[in-house]
């Protein structure tokens, strides 16, 4: 599944099926969902050793995408077309020795 069938999906199946929410909430999931990677993350470093870190952390991120994808549907960005432009920008820009 490309980047288009994933908001494609997020759109036409998991939106329909989920109460909808406004605009200000979808982006307090999404800084949620990066909250609780970030705490994974901080729990990695600390003294106790999470066995299922990669796990929650692959959960996490799957939670993340649905979030962006979910704010990209909202405001008519397209994903696939955003991550090309920023990847020819930076190729560009590491081609230029910076």
């Amino acid at each position: 599944m490309d980047f288009k069938e994933a908001q494609k999906w997020v759109n036409d199946d998991w939106k329909k099926n989920s109460k909808p929410v406004n605009k200000h909430l979808e982006l307090l999931f999404l800084m949620e969902e990066i909250g609780e990677m970030a705490e994974m993350i901080r729990k990695q470093s600390g003294k106790k050793e999470r066995k299922k870190l990669k796990i929650d952390l692959a959960k996490e991120m799957g939670d993340i995408l649905i979030c962006l994808m979910t704010l990209a549907n909202r405001y008519g960005i397209d994903l696939e077309e955003s991550f090309l432009k920023t990847k020819k920008k930076i190729q560009q820009r590491h081609r230029k020795g910076y």
